[in-house]
């Protein structure tokens, strides 16, 4: 039975027997003995594992969170504080409570990449945005290059990367015994994805990551999204198809010479905006996004 934590004791009575309330801001919800995902809607979704002596915590959400977090990682867990911290990607919503949990004795465990851009930002051409570069008490000290079995920190099942997908370090936590998968970023639940152009990701390698994913799971596989709710094998092969054919409308109206102002004018995506649009990434970023990945130009 699903066990859910939620922020208000209203919530709660709607719930199941064992709901618990919790006045954190944060929603815990118990997937197997011991595996849980926590969840704001304001950042990226946390995984938790407990593992006999290791607790792990994936993905560590940013500064205004951090207080409650902590304590709905206590509460699930007893009490407890992270062992290690699995970071999917790079992105701020996901690692800048990094150096609160490394400060509590966790280690931090990340494509390499990751490490290099954490140091290293650049500018995002989407958001005309730089962030700042991070200091050593962010960054990971544990470095994956393409996979890692989990089995030294008492779990079964590994970490995936895949490439020049949302980023260039992206990561999944495949927990193989309880067939549940953390995807970070490479899933926006029911959302038109980010594709971060600037950081190594691309569209293809975006559909070529999901398609990979979607191979080796099954119906019964449950996904922790980056955002969104905990999703089915249905909501990649959702997600995949729709960019598919996103990126193809876009290619075809290229392939007509036709420039960004053009396509954005006839909007090749308005069938898919009811269902896919959201406040970062609107039906006009998301031509923005398949023009840029097919062009190479901002405009």
């Amino acid at each position: 039975m699903l066990r859910t934590l939620t922020t208000t004791l209203a919530a709660s009575l709607a719930l199941t027997a064992g709901a618990i309330a919790q006045e954190n801001g944060f929603q815990t919800t118990e997937l197997e003995d011991g595996i849980y995902m926590i969840a704001n809607d304001r950042a990226g979704n946390v995984g938790l594992i407990e593992a006999g002596d290791h607790l792990i915590l994936i993905d560590t959400q940013m500064p205004p969170f951090l207080d409650d977090l902590e304590a709905a990682v206590r509460g699930a867990s007893g009490g407890r504080t992270p062992t290690l911290v699995i970071n999917t990607h790079f992105h701020g919503d996901h690692v800048l409570g990094n150096a609160h949990f490394a400060a509590l004795g966790a280690g931090i465990l990340a494509h390499r990449n990751v490490a290099e851009r954490l140091a290293n930002p650049v500018t995002s051409q989407l958001t005309g945005r730089t962030p700042a570069a991070l200091d050593e008490a962010f960054l990971p000290d544990i470095l994956v290059s393409e996979a890692m079995m989990l089995s030294r920190f008492g779990v079964t099942g590994e970490v995936l990367h895949f490439a020049n997908a949302h980023t260039d370090g992206d990561i999944i936590v495949n927990i193989a015994d309880a067939n549940i998968i953390h995807m970070g970023d490479l899933l926006f639940s029911g959302r038109y994805p980010f594709i971060d152009l600037d950081a190594g990701g691309s569209v293809e390698g975006f559909i070529a990551a999901l398609d990979e994913i979607i191979g080796f799971s099954d119906d019964e596989t449950r996904f922790i999204a980056g955002h969104g709710p905990l999703s089915t094998r249905d909501d990649l092969i959702a997600s995949r198809d729709m960019l598919i054919e996103g990126r193809a409308r876009v290619a075809a109206l290229v392939e007509e010479g036709h420039d960004l102002a053009a396509i954005q004018e006839q909007n090749p995506l308005s069938d898919f905006h009811d269902a896919w649009n959201w406040g970062f990434i609107t039906t006009e970023r998301m031509i923005w996004t398949f023009y840029r990945d097919i062009t190479g130009l901002t405009q």
